[in-house]
């Protein structure tokens, strides 16, 4: 049986470049977001369900999911956000618990890493072997997360500050890859983290 362990972290702590290093080892990863987007794809029951609730406004021409269109009417509205997530929750825990048991059952060594970012919260630690969490100083995240969004301060904290706090994340995962220096330092990380594996 294969393994499979359930990576996460704060935002802007390097989530995407962890995963891609843990590819270039020969891992075979998985990530949540793209499952989020492939629930309510064109002829999907979660589209459709999607469209149910929020009418054909949310689509493009091309019949999609309008995502910015939904994240202005969902992000100015808890209440809305609350229903779209009462939508998806069931859709992406159904999806990932299939994709985590179809991965398991796999007969090869290879292990699977499976980037999600809500893991603690929505609970999917139970299903994984372990959990690893990407760490950055705080004032490292703030300072990438204002580059790469175009943030100001402020901005780039409320965004921080409506999560889970990564210090929280590091004490409940298994493992924990400091991403707080550089590339070289990172990757030595996860190849010695990949021989406890």
């Amino acid at each position: 049986m294969s393994k499979i362990y359930g990576l996460t972290g704060g935002i802007a702590a390097g989530k995407t470049t962890v995963l891609k290093i843990f590819k270039e080892l020969g891992c075979r990863i998985f990530d949540a977001d793209k499952v989020a987007r492939q629930v309510v794809e064109p002829g999907t029951p979660g589209l459709k369900q999607v469209v149910k609730q929020f009418s054909k406004h949310i689509l493009l021409p091309n019949g999609s999911l309008d995502r910015k269109k939904l994240g202005r009417i969902v992000f100015s509205d808890k209440r809305q956000l609350k229903i779209l997530n009462n939508i998806m929750g069931p859709l992406l825990r159904s999806t990932i618990v299939q994709i985590i048991d179809d991965a398991k059952k796999d007969s090869s060594s290879t292990i699977n890493i499976f980037e999600i970012q809500l893991l603690f919260e929505g609970s999917y630690q139970e299903y994984f072997d372990a959990t690893i969490a990407v760490y950055v100083e705080p004032e490292i995240q703030l300072e990438r997360l204002m580059k790469r969004n175009d943030l100001n301060k402020q901005a780039a904290l409320d965004k921080i500050n409506s999560q889970m706090p990564m210090t929280e994340k590091k004490q409940l995962a298994d493992y924990v890859l400091d991403n707080s220096h550089d590339i070289a330092s990172l990757k030595n990380e996860i190849s010695q983290l990949l021989k406890q594996l």
